[in-house]
């Protein structure tokens, strides 16, 4: 569309909605109170939402940095663990030893 169009309708819209926010009839000016949709309903729920929200957020972030729930405090095993399971894996060491080192870390 052309800038020109754009602004041009910009402008109407602007000049249709502002005087129907301020009709001097109702007595309010704009003003709508917050008991008009919803009020004492909409706060509480949209304070749950927002709590929702930053809790949900928080375990994302958790979660890309690595959090698992079922591991030790909820953090990947440290890294004495990761590299004994590497020397099992490579064959370097064997069963009997991975768990007799494994006891020992845990």
């Amino acid at each position: 569309m052309n800038g020109k169009i754009m602004i041009a309708i910009i402008t109407i819209l602007m000049a249709i909605s502002v005087p129907a926010a301020a009709d001097p009839s109702s007595g309010d000016y704009g003003y709508h109170p917050m008991m008009g949709w919803g009020g004492w309903f909409m706060g509480p729920l949209m304070m749950l939402l927002f709590v929702a929200f930053l809790v949900g957020a928080a375990i994302l972030v958790a979660r890309m940095l690595g959090w698992q729930p079922g591991s030790t405090l909820g953090w990947p095993d440290d890294r004495s663990l990761a590299i004994l399971r590497e020397r099992f894996a490579r064959g370097e060491i064997d069963q009997e030893e991975f768990d007799a080192r494994r006891k020992a870390l845990e």
